[in-house]
């Protein structure tokens, strides 16, 4: 006897019960870990500044959105017929299955295809069984609400949940007296600037890249053994606001932190402030700054999502999110930056660098220099805090001290030091990060004319410092502190200028940015019965916190040294951009050069038109030459030079095997550039008799 075929759901769900399945599905495959990972970053609404009435809209669309979509798309397909809607059933609760068993997967740090595809397999099998099974059914349907508990928990027990209130506590302030200083008080925190950039191996700030900060140190007290305590932002720039080493989890946020600078000063004058990542301003004392849409929190939640699902292979194309707080990419994507495929950790291993995009954001690099002088430009002669922290020179990149941008397409970093390129993708870090820091020091420098124009320099008093620095130099780069490079993480610039100090002191003694608060109090004469970790640096109090690095300046300098063996041949932008053997010849022009015959190799520019009409549109002149040069064979090409405008510029470098005969590479070029047209050429470089000879790649 033929035994008919059946449905796959006939006799166990109505189509309720197939609807309380797909929503069940699809709140534990999206709506659950969209709501952990976003309940436990409320960084990412700090940075976005967002309502407390967004965070709940947002909680509520999370929590209602996913099972909606899933349920209609079922509800069309039952329109259509009882056996197509079935089978859509089948396929979606299959496809959220799946989605389900790599959540599963990346939560448990697997990240490989294989593993990816298994889970996927796994994750639909369970479903599909479950769907069959009349216990797994009634496990499916009653999974239905499980929305309601995930809104719950993300609305009442996550860190975000603390962001809901935003009262103000009168008693949090203590007991404080701020008398009126004599002139603005003018509070600037850099981000991610380690103080060996700033310096030469003797012990000073190199003047020839950075005037402004070379200026500070003249007419300030430069602590120059001065550390950070924290490689995060969200806890360095609260210890720096607070004098106090934070403790297990804080939000950088007035409501967890109240007793902190802003609200101190609000006591006694007027306060402007630019927070880049904090909120620490109590509300009766700063203007709300607008923050970003319900619609830009959703967009930025999709990205992280796919983040925690995807493998490895297919975030390649998604926008980056280790670098930033919120509006991931504005479109660009991990391969297009040539980025490493970021940590889907969303904030564990580099948070709160909230700023990766291009112009148009507010965390491009030239907005925050722009931000930074617009804060500046605000100062006048009237008593008031002006605290700014821009997250500057933090990376992305891409600006430079002239106005030229470092722009896509970029080489991807080449993170493992036993791998060839190793070295040239460690220099291009540094050349990138201190030609930003150029950038940098050329909007403080319009802070302080401005001050000096406006005769408010003498009465003011003026502190610059940063939160933390980072590694740049191999093998362990970046802000993951190892015993290789604590020294360039944590060791930062602290200028304090004084009202009506004259010349320069220069102070060796150990320094924490912790101290600044208290030393800032100390030098105002404010009375408060703060207790915090950092003591005054002016009073001859003993310090009572640990730094992190040691109390010795040597491996400060040593760092210097590391990085000047690096770029040999001066300390001004042309050196930075003379690497390798021919090193030398940067900055020489064409003309005085021997030129001899055409070489063997051939050379083609990927970003070629990129040099055609500068600036471009956006107003924008690329500063990195990236290409592929063909004829050396098996071999990397010899020593190749680029020549900009009749002047070599730069030196070709990170070679990577492309084919048979074919390397790409890249190069940084010196500031040769010009606006219109510009020729760039490419020239072999040989050595005849103790001579330099260039010979023109075809």
């Amino acid at each position: 006897m033929n035994t008919p075929v059946t449905d796959p759901y006939r006799g166990w769900a109505s189509v309720w019960g197939q609807v309380a399945a797909l929503s069940g599905v699809a709140s534990l495959a999206i709506t659950q870990p969209v709501l952990d990972l976003m309940g436990q970053n409320p960084e990412f609404f700090i940075a976005g500044r967002y309502t407390p009435a967004q965070v709940v809209e947002f909680a509520l669309v999370v929590a209602v959105a996913p099972s909606l979509v899933v349920v209609a798309v079922f509800g069309v397909a039952r329109w259509c017929g009882t056996r197509v809607g079935n089978w859509t059933h089948a396929v979606l609760l299959g496809g959220l299955g799946g989605l389900f068993g790599n959540v599963l997967v990346r939560g448990l740090g697997m990240d490989r295809r294989v593993v990816a595809m298994l889970a996927t397999v796994l994750g639909v099998a369970a479903t599909v069984v479950l769907a069959r099974a009349k216990g797994g059914r009634m496990l499916l349907g009653y999974l239905a609400m499980a929305n309601v508990l995930f809104l719950f928990g993300f609305l009442v027990m996550s860190p975000t949940s603390d962001l809901l209130s935003d009262e103000s506590n009168p008693e949090a302030l203590g007991k404080v007296s701020v008398p009126t200083p004599s002139g603005p008080v003018v509070f600037i925190v850099f981000d991610e600037l380690p103080m060996s950039t700033l310096m030469r191996s003797d012990g000073t700030i190199n003047e020839a890249r950075y005037p402004a900060f070379a200026r500070l140190a003249k007419a300030s007290t430069w602590y120059r053994n001065a550390s950070s305590v924290s490689p995060a932002t969200e806890r360095a720039v609260p210890a720096i606001m607070t004098g106090v080493i934070p403790g297990g989890r804080v939000m950088p946020s007035y409501q967890d932190l109240p007793r902190n600078i802003l609200a101190l000063m609000s006591a006694g004058m007027p306060v402007e402030r630019y927070e880049a990542v904090t909120n620490m301003c109590p509300p009766e004392a700063c203007e709300a700054r607008p923050g970003q849409s319900l619609r830009q929190a959703l967009s930025d939640a999709a990205v992280v999502f796919q983040h925690r699902v995807l493998p490895a292979h297919l975030r390649q194309h998604l926008p980056p999110i280790n670098d930033a707080w919120g509006t991931f990419g504005k479109g660009i994507s991990v391969a297009s930056v040539g980025g490493a495929t970021p940590d889907d950790g969303f904030g564990q291993s580099d948070p709160l660098a909230r700023y990766r995009a291009f112009a148009a954001s507010e965390r491009e690099p030239g907005t925050q220099a722009a931000r930074l002088v617009e804060q500046g430009l605000a100062v006048d002669s009237t008593p008031g805090f002006y605290f700014v922290h821009v997250v500057l020179p933090h990376s992305p990149w891409f600006s430079t001290p002239w106005g030229t941008r470092v722009m896509p397409p970029t080489p991807s970093w080449v993170e493992d030091a036993t791998l060839p390129g190793f070295n040239s993708s460690v220099q291009l870090r540094y050349q990138r990060h201190s030609l930003q820091v150029g950038a940098t020091d050329v909007a403080l420098g319009d802070v302080i004319d401005h001050l000096e124009a406006s005769g408010v320099w003498d009465d003011a008093t003026v502190i610059v410092t940063a939160d933390h620095g980072t590694s740049l130099l191999g093998p362990d780069l970046g802000r993951a502190v190892t015993g290789n490079n604590a020294d360039e993480i944590f060791r930062v610039p602290m200028f304090i200028k004084t009202p009506g100090q004259a010349g320069a002191v220069v102070n060796d003694e150990v320094a924490m940015t912790i101290d600044l608060l208290p030393t800032l109090i100390d030098l105002l004469g404010i009375k408060t019965d703060w207790v915090m970790d950092g003591h005054s640096l002016v009073d001859g109090s003993q310090r009572r916190a640990t730094p992190t690095v040691s109390e010795e300046l040597a491996p400060l300098l040593d760092l210097v040294r590391r990085h000047e063996a690096d770029f040999p041949h001066g300390d001004d932008w042309i050196a930075l951009a003379a690497v390798g053997e021919p090193g030398p010849l940067v900055g020489t022009a064409l003309a005085d050069l021997e030129v001899g015959e055409r070489a063997a190799l051939s050379w083609a520019a990927i970003n070629e038109a990129s040099f055609a009409s500068l600036p471009d549109e956006a107003g924008q002149m690329p500063q990195l030459i990236v290409g592929n040069i063909t004829g050396s064979g098996e071999d990397p090409p010899p020593n190749v030079v680029l020549v900009a405008n009749g002047t070599v510029a730069g030196v070709a470098g990170g070679y990577r095997r492309q084919d048979d005969d074919s390397w790409s590479f890249y190069s940084m070029l010196g500031p040769y550039l010009r606006e219109g047209a510009n020729q760039i050429d490419a020239y072999e470089v040989t050595t005849v008799a103790g001579r330099s000879v260039l010979h023109p790649l075809r």
